[in-house]
């Protein structure tokens, strides 16, 4: 299962790569679980949107496993399991013009530059709270502002909470694949806490918005 797996990820299946190497339940080869793939096209949207590359790694990894041409059950494809009319809606607000179909989303490059893009919406619209927007690209926004606590909470407390076993599991692979990531990118990893501040009430990030000094 080893040997297939080396094979497969010589041939770029990164996907049959990372789903042998598991079945042979051999964990430590960290090369073949989590690879470095479409590199370019991650550091320049990560750096394009002002996002750690190696969380935008970490959602490709978990929602796709490298699997460019990936389609969900309810339509979601490429890469970042992006849905159509997402991505359309996502194309607008870009400077460049992008027509946008289910069979585009399959190119890496754009479905990288669209699930970049989307994500950095969310974290925008989420209070820049990473724990936060990892749920939210898996449940929906409006879901997560929902899950807000009546009371601040440590952040791992609230992943135990939130009421979907798919985005619980979700975060926490996300999350730790991320620390993963930034070790493959020859960065020192942030320990897990550090990367997940309080979850806060809805009016307290209202009030901590509103307060926000603006420039000029």
């Amino acid at each position: 299962l080893v040997s297939a797996a080396k094979l497969a990820e010589s041939w770029g299946w990164h996907d049959q790569a990372i789903l042998t190497i598991a079945q042979g339940r051999y964990w430590d080869d960290l090369q073949l679980r989590f690879p470095l793939a479409y590199r370019d096209a991650v550091e320049q949207q990560s750096e394009r949107q002002t996002l750690d590359p190696a969380w935008v790694y970490a959602v490709v990894r978990q929602e796709s496993a490298f699997m460019s041409d990936a389609r969900s059950h309810v339509g979601a494809t490429g890469l970042m399991q992006l849905m159509p009319a997402t991505a359309r809606r996502v194309a607008r607000h870009l400077p460049e013009t992008i027509r946008v179909n289910g069979e585009q989303l399959r190119q890496p490059d754009l479905n990288i530059t669209l699930g970049s893009a989307y994500l950095r919406e969310v974290l925008d619209g989420l209070y820049d709270n990473r724990v936060l927007a990892t749920a939210a690209y898996n449940a929906g926004p409006h879901r997560v502002r929902q899950w807000l606590p009546e009371r601040a909470m440590e952040a791992d407390l609230w992943v135990e909470m939130v009421p979907f076993g798919e985005t619980r599991n979700y975060l926490q692979r996300v999350l730790s694949y991320t620390a993963i990531y930034q070790s493959r990118l020859g960065r020192e990893p942030i320990r897990l806490r550090e990367q997940m501040p309080p979850i806060q009430p809805a009016e307290d990030y209202a009030r901590a918005s509103i307060s926000k000094p603006t420039a000029g």
